[in-house]
């Protein structure tokens, strides 16, 4: 398969003459991480490619070819290192640390429990910390199967931007705007200490949009339950009580039945 992969004639046939002229650049090494190494669902494992190392190599060479001609007479012993995630963050906000803190505090009392093979949950994020609400899923009740280059897998999927939902709706509806105003701003990198009066500044515009309708809709179910279960609870007319039982059973069927619809089309 990696021979195949790596024979030049046919690699010419799949790309473009201006591609395979840049193709034939690259080191061995970098062709075999970018045509042998693969992600499950078959796409190439742009993190598994040394990047750092080639850069490194074609200096060499470089630099190689300068000494030849008498224009370089110095040394070069790189020492490479991957960067990719400290290379493009910034200081964590204080909603970072409050969910990291929360998962990882959580993770632990899961474990201390002998919970195993749970994913922790952290539900109600645009209310303060304090009242968050935290819990652990069944990583089983996460995975998916994904047909793959080699065969069935089963996966967690990653969470793509969806392009229905509040938050980039809420962008596009700016963009017309932003092509004739200019509206960016910069924050710098130091994010983590803001003012605490002002508690709206804490949570990002795309956190908000995300999950404020969900945590009103479980503020609204929190309080209706609370509510049949007051009236419930001082009500002498039994039928009443029958009444609100059987609303609530059908409430909670709806509910079961649109979950294993879900997990029928995960198609385990």
């Amino acid at each position: 398969m990696k021979e195949k992969l790596l024979d030049g004639e046919e690699i010419k046939q799949l790309l473009s003459e201006w591609s395979y002229s840049l193709f034939r650049v690259f080191p061995e090494f970098i062709k075999t991480q970018m045509l042998v190494s693969r992600e499950i669902q078959g796409r190439i494992n742009i993190a598994s490619v040394e990047t750092e190392k080639m850069l490194a190599y074609l200096c060499d060479i470089e630099l190689q070819k300068r000494k030849a001609a008498g224009a370089y007479k110095g040394g070069f012993a790189p020492v490479t290192h991957f960067f990719g995630y400290q290379g493009r963050s910034a200081h964590p906000s204080r909603f970072d640390c409050s969910l990291g803190s929360t998962a990882g505090f959580t993770a632990g009392v899961l474990i201390e429990h002998g919970l195993t093979a749970m994913a922790v949950s952290v539900k109600e994020l645009t209310e303060d910390p304090s009242k968050w609400r935290v819990g652990g899923v069944p990583i089983l009740a996460l995975l998916q199967s994904q047909p793959s280059y080699k065969e069935e897998d089963l996966i967690v999927p990653s969470e793509e931007v969806s392009l229905n939902g509040r938050p980039y709706q809420v962008l596009k509806s700016h963009m017309h705007k932003w092509k004739f105003d200019d509206h960016y701003t910069n924050p710098g990198p130091n994010q983590f200490y803001l003012d605490e009066l002002t508690p709206n500044q804490v949570l990002s515009e795309t956190i908000k949009l995300r999950f404020s309708r969900q945590d009103d809709l479980m503020e609204q179910i929190r309080g209706l339950c609370n509510s049949i279960q007051n009236d419930a609870l001082y009500s002498e007319h039994e039928h009443l009580l029958f009444a609100a039982l059987s609303s609530l059973k059908s409430a909670k069927n709806v509910v079961n039945s649109m979950s294993h619809t879900r997990d029928e089309e995960l198609n385990f």
